[in-house]
């Protein structure tokens, strides 16, 4: 029986290595499938394991969802895939064998048992193929699409500079926040190099994409023949590389990648999150710290209303539509999601979604209707401090006035509005909302009763209670949103 269990279990192997074949090809078969075993198999979970840590995180991050497609042919009821280092396995079985009774001896077993055994075969890890590294340019992401204002216009300039046969080819780092978008400008510049020169070769890597060919390199002592297929390219992209932080000989071999790159002529262009003087404090090795802040370091800075409005009109300019989407509907996406670019990008994407094949008009209650489970999502518990700072920025203020003792009519707006939003949208007590302010509950309850009077008539009022609560994440009921639309 025992015999037939590890027949079944052979073929099953056999079918799986065949279908991976099949869907990837025999060079990606051999770099990244070729010793993976089928370890246990349960009604619903199928455990795959692989010798090499690199294989593990490659194959969970990347071809997850091919691994899966490929187990459901042989194991149709399968729902979760897991992906583990033999290793691991090897130890889990030790830890149990451990608490087991010992077997009693059947026999005398004769041998030399003092020597130790040498392992022969020697360990060969696969070269890194930079085709699979690669990261796909996306076709729409080109400088037509890009918005530019007063918080990005610097850094189109300086990536549409390499165009210039004039200028010297030096490295280039696009720095700022998540979602403002810096991976948008490297693509739209590998877009227009190899529109502007069709026979030339241009690279994007993510920073998965550097450890990963950095790794390989490394365990393969292959470094000299990475840094020669990078160079094949006239122009090199490296995203988020702040996101490398801590691992010390990837950045060490990326400092040597960027040396030859510049040192040949190539462009190079790296994007990251922080500015050169924070790349130390946060792990970032001196060396490529200090290679990046030896280029022309240029910041994006957050986006504005004014900015998120006109991405999205060029997104639904450039879209094909059944549905029309209003300006007004733009505006409400544009105000409601400011936390980042990418943010307010997804959510237009999803309101698009929701009507894309309906010949219908979008308009602000329509776009509230299909954004309510994004709306609800992104709710946080805010901080009184944060109201109050919220409240100060929506009325024009400083903290300092707020809590201050003098009363002239535009700071006592200002605190209406705070404790109005701490009490509507918080729930929080009077005696709370008194303490942030330096007050007494009184003080709050005869503020709230202010507000009150003023949030029905005053339109100015009204806006800036419904600015510090999208600021805070505390969305004003519906029908203020439709009220307050431009």
């Amino acid at each position: 029986m025992n015999d037939e269990h590890a027949d079944r279990a052979a073929a099953k192997l056999l079918r799986l290595q065949d279908a991976l074949r099949r869907n990837y090809g025999e060079a990606t078969y051999k770099t990244w499938f070729s010793d993976l075993m089928i370890d246990d198999a349960s009604d619903d979970c199928v455990t795959l394991s692989t010798a090499s840590a690199l294989r593990r995180e490659r194959l969970d991050q990347q071809y997850k969802h091919g691994l899966m497609t490929a187990v459901r042919e042989i194991y149709g009821d399968a729902s979760r895939l897991l992906i583990v280092m033999r290793q691991a396995l090897r130890e889990n079985s030790a830890r149990v064998a451990a608490l087991a009774p010992a077997a009693r001896p059947r026999g005398v077993i004769k041998g030399d048992f003092e020597t130790p055994l040498r392992n022969t075969a020697r360990q060969t890890f696969a070269p890194p193929n930079l085709q699979e590294l690669a990261t796909p340019l996306d076709a729409r992401q080109t400088f037509e699409s890009f918005a530019v204002d007063a918080s990005n216009a610097v850094a189109a300039a300086a990536v549409r500079q390499i165009f210039d046969e004039a200028a010297p080819r030096e490295l280039l780092y696009i720095y700022g926040q998540q979602g403002v978008g810096k991976s948008h400008l490297l693509q739209s510049a590998g877009n227009e190099w190899l529109r502007r020169h069709p026979g030339s070769r241009c690279l994007y890597l993510t920073h998965n994409n550097v450890q990963t060919g950095c790794v390989q390199a490394l365990m393969s002592s292959t470094t000299m023949t990475l840094q020669r297929d990078i160079l094949s390219n006239d122009l090199v992209m490296m995203d988020d590389i702040h996101l490398l932080a801590g691992k010390q000989k990837t950045m060490r071999e990326v400092v040597n990648l960027m040396t030859a790159i510049t040192s040949s002529g190539r462009q190079l262009i790296v994007a990251g999150e922080l500015a050169p003087g924070a790349l130390e404090k946060a792990q970032i090795l001196g060396l490529l710290a200090d290679r990046l802040a030896g280029g022309l370091a240029v910041g994006i800075a957050p986006s504005d209303e004014t900015l998120r409005r006109a991405v999205l009109i060029k997104t639904r300019d450039g879209s094909d539509l059944r549905c029309t989407i209003t300006d007004e509907a733009i505006d409400l996406v544009a105000r409601l999601f400011s936390s980042s670019m990418r943010e307010c990008i997804g959510a237009y994407k999803q309101l698009a979604l929701v009507y894309r094949d309906q010949p219908v008009v979008i308009g602000p209650a329509e776009a509230l209707k299909a954004l309510k489970s994004r709306l609800g999502a992104r709710k946080r518990s805010a901080t009184l401090e944060e109201a109050l700072a919220a409240a100060a920025a929506a009325f024009g203020l400083t903290i300092e006035e707020i809590k201050g003792r003098t009363q002239p009519q535009r700071i006592a707006r200002g605190r209406h509005a705070f404790v109005y939003v701490a009490r509507t949208s918080m729930s929080e007590s009077y005696p709370r909302i008194g303490s942030v302010l330096g007050r007494d509950h009184t003080t709050a309850m005869s503020s709230m009763q202010r507000a009150e009077a003023l949030i029905s008539r005053d339109k100015a009022f009204a806006a800036g209670v419904d600015a510090i609560r999208i600021e805070i994440g505390a969305e004003p009921p519906v029908e203020k949103l439709l009220a307050a639309k431009r």
